[in-house]
């Protein structure tokens, strides 16, 4: 039995898993320290002009990385760890990146152009478009390829506690804006420099010479995962967009601090996710009917558990804001009612759809009704949040999510008719 538990721990399937729950443990607590810090310090004015301008940079960022986290990945995992191959594909991922961090400029200067008024969120904006760079040069589906994921998960600590520390030190006031943007802006920097170097030193990648067909070849291959992505990020980010837009920097301020509190809990739900993909896949392979029983059995379980929680949350949610990231934060406290809900019936909805018609291969069918669901919540926000500001963001995804269970349930329901 002891060898049986030292040969798993040496294999590095297993090891790669450790580094990332240990990052996937360090970018839960990370938030959970320095936000009610930053919170008080900032106020919910400044923290809201933040959080309108990361949120911008945050779709930039998944233009740049594109699709390349999953193509290019796959690319280098069957490589045979060839070097001439392995530098090709570095050369075009990065000269990929490069060609969209320009368009990505181009596309954050025309937006604060036409939807920005406010000089404050102007000059906070293109601070934090320091990020991009470091999201350009960032190597992280080179390390996922090679299968050497504690590069990735190191880079990431030491950057994000150089950042963090800095933070702590320096940011005191409302005064400090601008400064919190440019030390938040080290991390994703520091994260690149670093990665860039170990691939260059540690795994001896370099450029070589490619032509324009094999960067449009990267960006043809990465393409369908990247508008899942973009996808993702809208459904997940589109209400402070509008609520920048429509609202004053204050209520967007409340509103993302009101929203971090189930964020962070879906950050504690994305690791079981990820452990019950892969044995869910082979349940629903084998059998439908049986894998579905065995999917709607864990369902159970983790919805009511994750109910429960927001339950107890959405009891105390008044005292736990105010106490938490301060009372300013907590005149608006019964928002986070609908984003539990959506929490809730998110997680509901994994299991339907990631766990059920993705494990099963119906890829189509989750896309369909995922892409439908995107559509709806852009709607809805820009109704919403014109009728009710804050209020309507914090509403749109939790209906969003409701016409989204409607939407997987019809495709189940439609899958189970077809095996009768």
């Amino acid at each position: 039995m002891i060898l049986k538990i030292k040969s798993l721990v040496r294999k590095k399937t297993f090891v790669n898993g450790g580094w990332l729950y240990l990052l996937q443990i360090f970018n839960t607590v990370i938030p959970l320290i320095t936000l009610p810090y930053i919170t008080r310090k900032l106020g919910a004015k400044e923290y809201g002009t933040f959080s309108i301008a990361i949120n911008i940079v945050g779709y930039l960022q998944v233009m740049i990385e594109y699709g390349f986290g999953m193509s290019a990945t796959r690319e280098i995992a069957v490589s045979d760890k060839n070097q001439n191959y392995i530098n090709k594909i570095f050369t075009s991922v990065f000269l990929s990146r490069v060609f969209l961090l320009l368009i990505s400029l181009i596309c954050a200067f025309i937006y604060m152009l036409f939807f920005m008024s406010s000089f404050k969120q102007i000059i906070s904006t293109i601070i934090l478009l320091i990020c991009l760079f470091g999201y350009c040069i960032e190597q992280n589906w080179l390390f996922q390829g090679l299968q050497e994921m504690k590069y990735i998960s190191i880079a990431s600590i030491i950057s994000r506690l150089i950042s963090v520390i800095l933070i702590f030190l320096l940011v005191k006031s409302t005064e400090d804006l601008y400064l919190y943007c440019f030390l938040y802006s080290i991390s994703p920097l520091l994260n690149g420099l670093m990665s860039y170097i170990l691939a260059k030193f540690r795994f001896k990648v370099k450029f070589t010479k490619i032509y324009m067909e094999d960067i449009m070849d990267e960006l043809k291959k990465g393409w369908y995962v990247f508008t899942t992505s973009l996808s993702s990020k809208i459904f997940g980010s589109v209400g402070i967009t509008f609520l920048g837009i429509i609202s004053t920097s204050t209520v967007v301020g409340i509103y993302s601090v009101i929203q971090k509190i189930p964020s962070i809990m879906m950050l504690m739900w994305t690791p079981i996710s990820s452990i019950l993909y892969p044995l869910s896949s082979m349940k629903m392979q084998e059998s439908w009917n049986d894998g579905k029983r065995y999917v709607l059995k864990y369902r159970k379980i983790f919805v009511v558990m994750f109910a429960f929680l927001s339950l107890l949350i959405a009891l105390f949610s008044k005292k736990i804001i105010a106490l938490v990231f301060g009372v300013e934060y907590a005149q608006y406290f019964y928002w986070i009612f609908f984003l539990l809900a959506w929490l809730v019936i998110g997680i509901n909805n994994n299991f339907l759809g990631i766990q059920i018609l993705l494990g099963s291969g119906h890829d189509k069918e989750y896309s369909r009704c995922f892409q439908i669901s995107v559509v709806i919540t852009i709607i809805l926000n820009i109704v919403l949040i014109y009728l009710c500001e804050g209020l309507g963001a914090s509403l749109a995804p939790m209906l969003s999510e409701i016409v989204l269970y409607i939407l997987l349930r019809y495709q189940i329901n439609r899958i189970n008719t077809k095996n009768i």
